[in-house]
């Protein structure tokens, strides 16, 4: 019975996992069969760009350097500090005297990072926003990317533009991230994008969902509530599928901080009203909390060392085969080392970061 019950998950899971690798690489061959590059330079969207900062001044200074080398510059950047207990104020005032680009220093009208995004959307000028973050290492094709594919998607119902986002310096986070985005970006092609990072997300400021949508009383979700909220208000979010689109973050800063990020993850799933990101949740909880019985079942001797065999790297070699294609796009190197580890310790992430993040409230900075 055990044996079937395990075959059956394995199959589903199969076929679900292999859904997104044929959507992923449909959309990689649909970009490079229509880059966005047929769109002339005279008609890249102007984009206003909206960091929001939390004692950040240690990183403001490489990071406007990062925008000043765009081939397309930025309409405006407004810098937004969320009440900064460093010199985040006064650093980037002093890189807004300095530049040859339009910088706004602006406090952030409320608290946390959504407030901070929203105040500035009011300061905008131009149609088109996109966030990142202080930590991101821009490609100087970056902003002139990004708005050829706002451009390319010019129907009046796309209100979002997402863009991958890349973590630096390879290994086992950036491979499980860029597994996550690999996802994601499989759910683009019918403009029903799941999730999203704002350290890369650009959207239109007219459609930017309401307050409420935005679950204020939680401080994770600027991004990926953004995305469902703009679709629930029946418009269309598409992701830009070419590699000058995507940035580079910094890795976590040890395993607190890592664990942290993960929480805040975890904290949104019980929010989701977009389908396919809470269904995809609970599925891969679901999957992970089985690996996890199976694997108690086998030491107290009511499962055979197959049955634990089979599930366990049943499932993480069905996850390689997916995630390996999405590191290749991302041009990240793995090693075996790097595989087996993730196949071990991955089980075990997933339950935690859903029983912590439910429970608890963690904060942005």
């Amino acid at each position: 019975m055990l044996f079937i019950v395990i075959i059956s998950i394995l199959i589903t899971h199969a076929s679900i996992v292999g859904q997104w690798l044929s959507r992923f690489i449909r959309l990689s061959a649909s970009e490079t069969n229509h880059k966005s590059e047929t769109v002339g330079n005279d008609e890249i969207e102007p984009l206003t760009v909206v960091v929001a900062c939390k004692n950040e001044a240690h990183r403001l200074e490489d990071f406007m350097r990062g925008l000043a080398n765009q081939t397309t510059s930025a309409a405006e950047i407004i810098v937004v500090d969320d009440n900064s207990t460093d010199s985040t104020l006064q650093v980037a005032r002093q890189l807004a005297l300095q530049s040859q680009v339009k910088i706004s220093v602006i406090a952030n009208k409320g608290s946390g990072k959504k407030a901070a995004i929203r105040s500035g959307i009011q300061n905008s000028q131009t149609k088109w926003m996109i966030t990142t973050d202080a930590d991101v290492i821009c490609p100087e094709k970056w902003l002139e990317s990004m708005g050829r594919c706002i451009s390319s998607h010019a129907d009046g119902k796309v209100g979002a533009i997402a863009g991958p986002v890349r973590i630096m310096n390879g290994g086992i986070e950036s491979i499980d991230y860029a597994a996550m985005m690999g996802w994601a970006a499989s759910t683009s092609l019918n403009g029903k994008t799941a999730m999203a990072s704002a350290a890369n997300l650009a959207f239109r400021v007219d459609l930017y969902p309401r307050k409420e949508q935005m679950h204020p009383e939680i401080a994770s979700g600027d991004d990926v509530f953004a995305v469902h909220g703009i679709i629930e208000n029946g418009n269309k979010v598409f992701w830009s599928h070419e590699f000058n689109s995507c940035v580079d973050t910094h890795p976590a800063e040890g395993l607190a901080h890592w664990l942290s990020q993960r929480f805040r993850w975890g904290s949104k799933a019980k929010y989701y009203n977009h389908n396919v990101a809470f269904i995809t949740s609970m599925w891969v909880a679901f999957v992970a909390a089985t690996q996890i019985v199976i694997l108690l079942l086998f030491l107290t001797g009511f499962a055979s060392f197959i049955e634990f065999f089979m599930l366990w790297f049943g499932r993480a070699a069905i996850d390689i085969i997916f995630t390996k294609n999405v590191t290749k796009w991302y041009r990240i190197r793995t090693t075996a080392i790097d595989w087996l580890i993730l196949s071990i310790i991955y089980p075990f992430q997933v339950p935690a970061v859903f029983i912590f993040g439910l429970i608890n409230k963690p904060k942005w900075k």
